[in-house]
């Protein structure tokens, strides 16, 4: 087994929930944040209620956005590209005797 890769363990953990309850484990972390615990959980307090509902929403209501951002800056990048790669028509070479005889109608018209 390799030496020196694993992550420190802390014994003594303290886990806090939202709604103040307080316990410690063994984790890799110093301290750590929950939202739900056995203590507040709907399922082992027998309460009916809705949890989270307004941040999960919202949370993904934030990712639609951003993908919908990035659809519409794809497309745009692509319509850019493909303007940029579509070639111009090069004009025609006119040999000087064909040139001559341009000037010379323009200027038959001009008179």
């Amino acid at each position: 087994m390799k030496s020196n890769i694993h992550p420190k363990v802390n014994m003594e953990t303290v886990v806090t929930c939202a709604c103040g309850n307080k316990f410690t484990t063994i984790s890799t972390l110093p301290a750590i944040s929950v939202e739900i615990c056995s203590a507040c959980h709907p399922f082992y307090t027998g309460q009916r209620r809705f949890v989270d509902t307004e941040r999960r929403i919202d949370k993904f209501n934030k990712k639609f956005l951003v993908a919908e951002e990035k659809k519409k800056e794809n497309i745009a990048a692509k319509k850019a590209k493909e303007v940029r790669n579509q070639r111009i028509p090069e004009p025609k070479t006119q040999d000087l005797k064909e040139l001559l005889k341009q000037t010379e109608k323009t200027e038959a018209n001009n008179q």
